[in-house]
């Protein structure tokens, strides 16, 4: 009767030896699995300049509604196939389009005041060919964003932005109000699958 008890004792401290250890190795984050989520987002933050390149030369504003609404449209798609919740990967992408935007914004103000360094229209890419890179970048960042979601969770915010701000450095053009790393970080946590939210 003794060992019986003493064996059950054993056999439950085992098995919550085991059960915590399990937890903790399934719950830690692997931060380099997130590497190319924000050399992804480096890329695509650093196409803006040739946007605005373009932009400057055919005379127009940063904002794009009807891209806007087409971006929005496919990240919605995107969740839908992958059964996550649209609104947070809408927010996510709004949070990039934003960003874009004030890097371009960055450049415009720039080539205005600095007439010697303004984009030769002559060998300024066209839109068209910016568009497909930029569609490029979203579809392998999106596959890497869905893929690494349990990191995406686990992660700190605080981790990932360390990563995200070690990326980012010497990207020219992201004003330090508002902190786009903290949106971003904010924004790439809180995406789930559908009826997690």
């Amino acid at each position: 009767m003794f060992n019986l008890k003493l064996r059950n004792k054993y056999l439950i401290s085992l098995v919550l030896t085991f059960g915590i250890s399990t937890t903790s190795f399934a719950s830690e984050c692997d931060s380099k699995k997130l590497e190319p989520v924000f050399d992804l987002m480096v890329q695509r933050t650093k196409l803006m300049e040739g946007v605005a390149a373009y932009k400057f030369t055919q005379k127009q504003q940063p904002y794009d509604a009807a891209t806007e609404l087409k971006v929005l449209s496919n990240v919605r798609k995107i969740a839908e196939d992958n059964k996550l919740a649209p609104s947070d990967l809408m927010v996510f992408a709004q949070i990039q389009m934003d960003q874009a935007k004030q890097v371009q914004q960055y450049w415009l103000n720039y080539w205005g005041s600095h007439a010697a360094n303004q984009p030769d229209p002559a060998i300024t890419p066209g839109i068209d060919s910016l568009r497909q890179q930029i569609n490029a970048i979203d579809a392998k960042l999106y596959s890497k964003l869905i893929a690494n979601l349990a990191n995406l969770q686990i992660c700190s915010q605080a981790e990932m932005r360390k990563q995200m701000s070690a990326a980012y450095t010497g990207v020219r053009g992201i004003p330090s109000t508002p902190d786009y790393n903290s949106l971003t970080v904010s924004a790439l946590s809180n995406i789930s699958p559908t009826g997690q939210q």
